[in-house]
């Protein structure tokens, strides 16, 4: 549910216990056949119904995430001033933790309330946006490669400014 943005886990989930009870899963195949029934087919979808389950489950092993967490600070470290970070994301998850990170580097956090306390400034920009909006691909780069439809591209520049503490 929460790697693959799967609305129907449970669902999905189920039919795996009930089918487990029956004989063990062999092949990748058998999984995703369940799923498919799980979910009530595919006529004409052009992405399969277990896709979102299978990135759920590759995200979950790899810690995908927690890796593509770690390579922005790390690079944030080794970034020269003027030196560009390009970042290609192909979902959701991945694009936001981008975005939220170069976002609060590029100092683009949201002002405080006018009912809340003041918001103490934060570090001095560590990046600076090269686009505010992710760059998508066009439609000569899908047709040669269709595989980028999810693609999405983000860029900064490296600033002056010190690396910020990993708090």
């Amino acid at each position: 549910y929460v790697y693959g943005e799967e609305h129907a886990s449970r669902r999905i989930a189920s039919f795996i216990v009930k089918r487990r009870a029956e004989r063990p899963f062999t092949r990748t195949l058998d999984l995703a056949h369940v799923i498919e029934r799980a979910l009530g087919g595919r006529k004409g979808a052009k992405v399969h119904p277990a896709t979102r389950s299978f990135q759920g489950l590759r995200i979950a092993v790899n810690a995908e995430l927690e890796e593509l967490e770690a390579g922005l600070v790390a690079a944030e470290r080794v970034l020269k001033p003027g030196g560009r970070l390009a970042v290609v994301t192909f979902h959701s998850l991945e694009d936001r933790i981008v975005k939220n990170f170069l976002a609060e580097r590029a100092g683009r956090t949201p002002g405080g309330s006018r009912h809340a306390p003041p918001v103490e400034a934060g570090a001095p920009s560590s990046f600076q946006l090269i686009s505010s909006k992710a760059i998508a691909p066009g439609e000569a780069e899908l047709a040669v490669n269709p595989r980028a439809r999810s693609s999405k591209l983000r860029a900064a520049v490296r600033t002056q400014a010190p690396v910020w503490s990993a708090a």
